[in-house]
């Protein structure tokens, strides 16, 4: 077939073809490339360099690392680099229109088996790829959103799951019953610009005003959508000179506002931007935003159950504490419990630890239940006592947490528990997370490790598993175990934090339990501002040293 006729042959295919010489020109380009690409012949394609055509859009890997040039397999390939096919992003610069494509590459060899050419197939595969990310989205929003119960860490999940696939950065906004602004969370795609970001929200009014578009979403309940947000809307937006130079700096392009909702009450609103990737968001990204919008919302909503519906009369929290702590062979150990003080009128939830004997050495159980007064108690009693009937069927940390996820969703009301089990053995510890803090595990002066990686929330799925994790643990080293009330401490301006607890246990990790727990102790109360809200437990372990063992 010769050129021409193979050239009509390759107009009328769907899928884009190139042919890039050994120079590094595009010498052949069919009717679909040409029209993908923006151009109407072939001449004016060759009238600008590929590397000029390539800067007109942001390009993307599916990982979201910028791509040049130098990254497209033809160009590789007449290059003298092996290419295989690449999956690229590309965001038209001026229109903010988003392709996926994927590029395939085959060279064309003379006589002599030198490459004289490159043939690339460009597959247009938006449709395929954007499901796919959506779906990733959404498991993604389920998995980590079911995860926890630490009221913070929920929001900053539910910003972190909307970057990058759905936008440059995020914003979610809790607001009380008179709309005013109570908690924010900021997340963005470019560590670098997260303060530039969080800078922006600090300097909107704590109220929403009347014709803002934040006012609409509160009060209506419907998403508004700004495709493309003019230099005149920008001016309008900006509250001062100090934040219209932050919005400019920014480059924010499309705003899409969604409320977040329970029943028929709004909790706030997650505020979702466009900037440097020049996307456009489009109505199909707020089918998936309000997707996210409403999961976030019931997380938020059990997020702040735990947090603010808490905790049991003091006389029935001393009843269902553990006794005096047994002496566990081969391990020294220590415990601070302290409960939210009784005369708070703020609820708390029902911490709970329990330290036992099974058929395989010796198990210890941390946790937290959802609820308040008798139902907390009557929770806190069964998590406890069933852990101990359980572990006599089959004593593996994880097999103990479903046996108790089966007993709470058999429960009346819908209860949630975040929980963590530990078997302890000589050199060792296998270790079962539901939903709660990591065990931390340090030697003095080292930075802490975390275990184990967190299973869903008990009482939360009726399929859920909870993967176990078995450490090594030497006698030189500290094992803490401890509530989110440790973390949630409240201090002058922010929580106590992972961050202060994990530089304290590294520094004590020397000493010995009952020390590390009194130094826990003085570092909360010297931290703690106003009443205590929530209940904690901390656990200290330690192996003892064997005979033999220094």
């Amino acid at each position: 077939m010769g050129g021409p006729a193979l050239a009509e042959v390759l107009d009328i295919l769907a899928e884009a073809v190139t042919i890039r010489d050994r120079s590094g020109t595009l010498v052949y380009a069919n009717r679909a490339a040409l029209h993908s690409m923006g151009f109407e012949t072939l001449e004016e394609l060759q009238s600008r360099p590929s590397s000029a055509i390539m800067a007109d859009y942001v390009v993307e890997d599916d990982r979201g690392r910028p791509l040049t040039i130098e990254d497209v397999p033809s160009v590789r390939l007449m290059r003298g680099t092996p290419a295989t096919s690449q999956l690229m992003r590309t965001t038209h610069r001026a229109t903010g229109e988003t392709r996926w494509r994927n590029l395939k590459t085959t060279p064309i060899r003379d006589d002599e088996g030198e490459i004289v050419a490159a043939v690339t197939v460009i597959e247009d595969v938006t449709a395929v790829k954007t499901a796919e990310l959506r779906m990733r989205v959404l498991a993604e929003s389920g998995r980590v959103l079911a995860s926890t119960l630490d009221y913070e860490q929920t929001l900053a999940n539910i910003a972190s799951v909307a970057i990058p696939v759905l936008a440059d950065w995020c914003a979610v906004e809790l607001v009380d019953e008179n709309f005013r602004r109570e908690h924010s969370v900021t997340a963005h795609r470019n560590p670098a610009k997260s303060d530039l970001a969080r800078r922006l929200r600090e300097l909107a009014p704590d109220e929403a005003l009347p014709g803002s578009a934040l006012h609409r979403v509160l009060h209506t309940g419907v998403s508004e959508l700004v495709e493309e947000l003019s230099p005149g809307q920008l001016e309008r937006a900006a509250r001062s000179a100090e934040h219209l130079a932050l919005l400019r700096e920014l480059g924010v392009r499309s705003v899409l506002l969604v409320p977040l909702r329970v029943a028929m009450r709004t909790l706030g609103v997650m505020t979702l931007v466009t900037a440097e990737s020049r996307r456009r968001l489009t109505h199909d990204d707020v089918e998936l935003a309000e997707q996210l919008g409403h999961r976030a919302a019931v997380a938020v909503e059990n997020a702040r159950l735990h947090t603010t519906l808490a905790g049991v009369a003091e006389i029935l929290q001393k009843s269902l504490r553990p006794g005096e702590l047994p002496e566990v062979p081969g391990w020294e150990l220590a415990t601070l419990y302290r409960a939210a003080g009784a005369d708070e009128r703020v609820d708390v939830g029902g911490d709970f630890y329990e330290i036992f004997p099974s058929g395989a050495g010796w198990l210890c159980l941390i946790g937290d239940v959802t609820g308040r007064g008798v139902t907390a108690a009557a929770l806190t009693g069964l998590m406890r006592h069933g852990a101990r009937f359980a572990s006599r069927l089959e004593p593996q940390p994880a097999a103990i947490l479903g046996r108790l996820d089966e007993e709470l969703r058999e429960h009346a009301g819908e209860s949630l528990c975040s929980a963590l089990c530990v078997a302890l053995h000589e050199q060792s510890i296998v270790l079962s997370s539901a939903g709660h803090p990591p065990a931390l595990i340090a030697r003095p002066g080292e930075e802490p490790r975390e275990a184990p990686e967190a299973g869903p929330l008990l009482g939360a799925f009726a399929d859920a598993r909870w993967p176990e994790d078995t450490v090594r643990i030497g006698s030189d080293e500290l094992l803490l175990l401890y509530t989110d009330g440790v973390i949630e401490t409240p201090g002058e301006k922010e929580r106590f934090g992972t961050e202060r607890l994990r530089e304290l246990v590294s520094l004590h990790a020397g000493s010995g339990p009952e020390l590390v727990l009194k130094r826990l102790d003085e570092a909360l109360e010297a931290f703690r501002r106003g009443p205590r809200r929530d209940d904690m437990v901390a656990i200290a372990l330690r192996p003892r040293a064997r005979a033999g063992q220094s």
